[in-house]
């Protein structure tokens, strides 16, 4: 899991002004700075990140900093979140609200420069270390994350909670850029796509991107017909991706694993990921070895 820090401005010069700052005074951590309603919505659906720098105060947009941060914890249970305002008295009864998710750090004003990047770096770098000292809590949020997955009645927040536990799943890999439900030009539809960046030897190889279609129907198997149209999503990407995986909260059918048999002389690989798999990874402490083991346990058999 990376160190990664998404900051959200209306304001893009005092958003990429903090960012070049705090990079010069904070090691191994990496910057976003977004000052757009399109681009802050893609990041916190999209990106990973570890800790959002939000300000409260947004007046060209259709959304202030309190409609954000209540959509960060939404869709990540893992990040944090520092709320910067020179008008924190504004809001000081939703700000009482947000902390009590436990999901705020510190709400810091916007003064002298210095001072005020100082107070963010500290804030920052003291939380980091906490963090990386305690993994478990990672690990009992994407926990908690799969089974409000799995438990969804509703059938179309049903996917889509599964799809943010996968996305964020991989994000607590190591893999910064993950998009969500991807149409092509023939309108085939994939429900992740990973820009794979990683930096591994053996997880390079696998191409540009890796693509997820993921199945929360936990009463149904992974059948042979859905391994044939995955494997064709994969197929047709220009050879920008060779490894593809399922990801089910049922089970994979016995023939499905006969016809990743009979095409395993592809170049391209599917990787099934299921509870067992699932398990190994929210538990693991080194998410990116498991999941080398993983790939590496079904090479031989499919």
């Amino acid at each position: 899991m990376k160190r990664s820090v998404l900051i959200i401005d209306d304001e893009l010069d005092q958003a990429e002004g903090l960012a070049k700052s705090l990079l010069k005074s904070i090691k191994n951590t990496s910057f976003e700075y977004v000052a757009d309603e399109e681009s802050i919505i893609t990041a916190i659906e999209n990106h990973y990140f570890s800790v959002a720098i939000v300000d409260l105060r947004m007046d060209k947009f259709s959304f202030d900093g309190i409609d954000l941060i209540k959509k960060i914890i939404e869709v990540n249970p893992f990040s944090k979140i520092i709320i910067i305002s020179a008008f924190a008295g504004e809001y000081l009864s939703p700000i009482k609200d947000l902390f009590k998710t436990g999901k705020i750090l510190d709400v810091i004003e916007k003064k002298e420069f210095t001072a005020f990047t100082e107070e963010l770096r500290n804030v920052i770098e003291e939380y980091h270390v906490n963090l990386f000292n305690n993994p478990s809590e990672i690990n009992n949020a994407l926990l908690e994350f799969y089974s409000q997955a799995k438990n969804e009645k509703d059938a179309f927040k049903k996917g889509e909670r599964f799809e943010n536990f996968v996305s964020l799943l991989f994000q607590s890999i190591g893999y910064s850029k993950v998009t969500k439900r991807v149409k092509d030009k023939s309108l085939n539809e994939v429900d992740l796509i990973i820009r794979n960046e990683i930096d591994d030897s053996f997880l390079s190889k696998f191409g540009k991107y890796i693509l997820i279609e993921c199945k929360n129907k936990p009463k149904e198997n992974i059948d042979k017909n859905t391994f044939i149209v995955f494997n064709s999503k994969l197929v047709h990407t220009n050879h920008l991706s060779e490894l593809g995986i399922l990801a089910t909260t049922g089970y994979i059918a016995r023939n499905t694993y006969i016809e990743a048999v009979r095409t395993s002389h592809d170049i391209r690989k599917i990787i099934f990921l299921s509870n067992v798999e699932f398990e190994e990874l929210i538990l693991s402490h080194d998410k990116l070895e498991t999941f080398k083991e993983i790939i590496d346990s079904q090479v031989k058999d499919n």
